[in-house]
């Protein structure tokens, strides 16, 4: 098998090997249209001039991509790939060229490789990671709930706050925003820390794509400042909750119910027929804050490790 990096130039290629690979990994791939796809690749992760793509060629044929995708602020880079129906044979050779090209993309010492997998991908990923030492390090669960059978509780803003869009176009805005989402997360397995930069890049391309501010946020009414938010989007009417947060120092006011709510309503009024979101396995609250909402989990991802150690 042939494997060669790719530009933009190779999108098409690229957006055709995601369609037939169906479901994989941790991300939900847009694939109704190529131009959606482009969009969301307009990021230092996943820029394809940035050499973060190659495919496999048989015959000259693609067969499979791999992907490197560096969070090097927390000493780890995600791998994915994923082949064609009936060519499982060449993801032995895609992960080596994954792992080859996040050894030459690190310039640490040591550094995490982690690839996800879904429980619905076939056993020969498992069989090829196992085979290069990887071996599971976390779970991640997807879950599901048709609009219809959400469940909310009444959670009006608490006396004080107001629940408002983000505007972030604004550079105070979005410096607000961002660091509020890091420190949300700060402590969360897995999670890199953001640029206001990578935030407002991938938000104003959920704006332009969904039509909606993909942010609400909940605010002291006093003074302005940002307390939660809700980074929401929308796609083939899955209505995502992508990120939802509280400040710590800020929590136990049922703001989280009251941003979560705000931004569930968003999304059903632009069409939203199910809501999507993910959460760790290991985060036993969450997953009953969620399941009271009528969320019930459809898939498993399984995070697969590799210690990789520089001579």
């Amino acid at each position: 098998m042939e494997i060669r990096t790719i530009t933009r130039h190779g999108v098409p290629e690229l957006f055709r090997i995601l369609r037939a690979a169906g479901p994989h990994g941790h991300r939900e791939w847009p694939l109704t249209d190529e131009a959606t796809l482009v969009a969301t690749l307009d990021n230092s992760r996943l820029d394809p001039d940035l050499g973060r793509w190659s495919i496999g060629y048989e015959d000259d044929m693609p067969v499979g991509y791999a992907l490197v995708e560096p969070e090097l602020n927390i000493g780890r880079i995600l791998v994915g790939l994923a082949t064609v129906e009936g060519r499982d044979d060449s993801l032995g050779s895609l992960l080596q060229d994954g792992v080859t090209r996040a050894q030459e993309l690190s310039d640490q010492d040591r550094f995490e490789i982690h690839v996800a997998v879904r429980d619905t991908e076939s056993k020969s990923i498992v069989d090829a990671l196992e085979a290069a030492g990887f071996s599971v390090v976390r779970t991640v669960l997807k879950m599901r709930v048709d609009v219809s059978q959400v469940e909310l509780p009444d959670s009006p803003a608490p006396p004080g706050f107001i629940v408002r869009d983000a505007d972030m176009s604004d550079a105070v805005e979005a410096t607000s925003v961002t660091d509020l989402h890091n420190a949300c997360f700060s402590s969360s397995w897995g999670f890199s820390p953001n640029t206001v930069e990578e935030i407002a890049d991938r938000t104003a391309a959920d704006a332009d794509r969904n039509g909606f501010a993909p942010i609400v946020v909940s605010a002291d009414a006093s003074d302005g400042k940002i307390v939660g938010y809700n980074w929401i989007t929308l796609s083939e009417g899955d209505g995502r909750v992508e990120m939802v947060g509280v400040h710590p120092s800020m929590r136990g006011k049922r703001l989280g119910w009251t941003i979560f709510n705000a931004g569930v309503e968003r999304l059903i009024a632009h069409g939203a027929t199910a809501l999507v979101l993910d959460v760790d396995s290991e985060n036993p609250p969450a997953r009953r804050i969620y399941e009271s909402a009528g969320y019930r989990t459809y898939s498993e991802v399984s995070y697969y490790g590799l210690d990789v150690v520089k001579s």
